[in-house]
């Protein structure tokens, strides 16, 4: 069995092992901290061939340890795998983008923001393994036939028009080669999620309803999930680029539903979904949750609003009524979702602090891109009467909001103690009513 490759590129890094895992073949023979030089005879590049690899019985490691070299070698049953943790998933650096999108949020963003904001990842390793959406656009040959012979999936393809000129167009070229690559991995019954960035008046509309249908014959994926463009108040994007707003909105969720219906006649499950933003900017209820199925674009923003709402309230009807001790802190898109459950989750009332992102601007909304300095101004202006504030901790990376500010630079500015919480509604109930919570 081939694994790795011989030598490595020049922005090979050896790999940190941030965890053995307790049990493993390894626990006991490697230790957290060590780097990973070489594992059965070459130099893994990302975790695709540390998982090869796993599938031996005997495998010789060659390790970094305090700045000296140890050799170990691992016997083991052939299904069992070694149980190291690795802090990254790639080890020769990431694959980046090459695509021109018209709308690139990426190019949008303002200067001085966290420095991994700017980062452009087109990695098909990484869709596989944290579900980043890809183009497969920028694939090499060795890459094509690497995803074929591993069988990488599921895996997350950007798809934007199924029009090889119209979706070149929008990702400033190769549109066509990635569509040949997807129409090759769903041929060989490989399970693909897609996604579609709406640009209203160039990827709507007709041209919409033409990508769900090729989806319906020629693209048979898992799922399909539409996002409205966002757009930031950056001068110099494209004129022809305009937000989603109400009405588009309400067309888009019209065309959704009506190729669920067909799609639920012919596979018998709906494939096509919508992102919770179409539904709030439309002013209409989120579907139930059964309508999303397996949620299989959680993570692309569907259904995210419905889950945690009946999260929420499951979560309360075990809690009982009891006055809230906290008040949260979200983004406008947010203040919509938990209005939603306040009204029968907090028959007490709760202190809800939206938040504008002054900081983008433009049609951001979503809490996870706010940044301190806008918290910082809306507390001094707003001076909410709960002193502890529940934030999402989807706000944070690394302890730290987009501007690189901490929780603890607004504590110390504004005198408000915010406390992240998980991003899920039985979660966010049990932290709004507990007592005596010191992290």
């Amino acid at each position: 069995m081939r694994r790795g490759r011989p030598g490595a590129p020049d922005n090979w890094i050896p790999p940190r092992i941030a965890e053995v895992r307790d049990g493993s073949p390894c626990d006991g023979i490697v230790k957290p901290g060590d780097l990973l030089l070489e594992l059965a005879g070459t130099r893994p590049l990302d975790i695709l061939d540390y998982l090869e690899a796993c599938g031996e019985r005997r495998i010789s490691l060659r390790l970094s340890r305090n700045g000296r070299e140890v050799a170990r070698r691992v016997r083991k049953h052939a299904e069992i795998p070694l149980g190291l943790v690795f802090e990254e998933a790639v080890f020769d650096g990431v694959h980046t983008c090459r695509n021109r999108c018209i709308f690139c949020f990426v190019d949008q963003l303002p200067a001085g923001l966290r420095s991994t904001l700017y980062e452009k990842d087109d990695d098909y390793r990484l869709s596989f393994y944290y579900g980043n959406f890809v183009t497969l656009n920028n694939l090499s040959r060795a890459d094509e036939e690497r995803i074929m012979r591993l069988r990488l999936m599921p895996l997350y393809v950007s798809l934007h028009s199924t029009d090889p000129f119209l979706r070149s167009r929008l990702m400033g070229g190769e549109g066509g080669k990635g569509l040949s690559m997807l129409e090759r991995l769903l041929h060989d019954r490989f399970e693909i999620h897609l996604q579609v960035v709406i640009c209203p008046g160039i990827n709507d509309g007709e041209e919409l309803r033409r990508t769900f249908q090729d989806v319906m014959t020629t693209y048979p994926a898992a799922s399909l999930g539409v996002v409205p463009v966002g757009l930031t108040a950056r001068d110099g994007l494209p004129h022809d680029l305009s937000p989603c707003d109400g009405t588009s909105a309400q067309r888009v969720l019209e065309l959704v539903e009506e190729y669920q219906g067909y799609a639920l006649g012919k596979y018998g499950r709906r494939i096509f979904y919508a992102s919770d933003e179409f539904y709030i900017l439309a002013g209409r209820d989120f579907p139930a949750g059964e309508e999303y199925e397996e949620f299989p674009q959680l993570e692309n923003g569907v259904g995210m609003a419905r889950k945690f709402i009946d999260e929420a309230l499951g979560e309360y009807g075990a809690t009982g009524q009891a006055v809230p001790y906290r008040g949260v802190i979200t983004g406008m898109a947010g203040e919509k979702v938990l209005c939603r459950v306040m009204d029968e989750a907090c028959p007490g009332g709760v202190e809800v602090l939206a938040v504008p992102n002054l900081l983008m601007g433009g049609t951001v909304t979503v809490t996870a891109l706010l940044g301190g300095a806008d918290i910082i101004a809306a507390l001094r202006e707003r001076k909410p009467a709960a002193r502890e504030l529940l934030m999402p901790e989807s706000m944070l990376r690394d302890g730290s909001f987009v501007d690189d500010l901490t929780p603890r630079d607004v504590e110390r500015d504004t005198g408000y103690r915010l406390l992240p919480v998980e991003v899920n509604g039985a979660g966010f109930v049990r932290a709004l009513y507990e007592k005596g919570r010191t992290d």
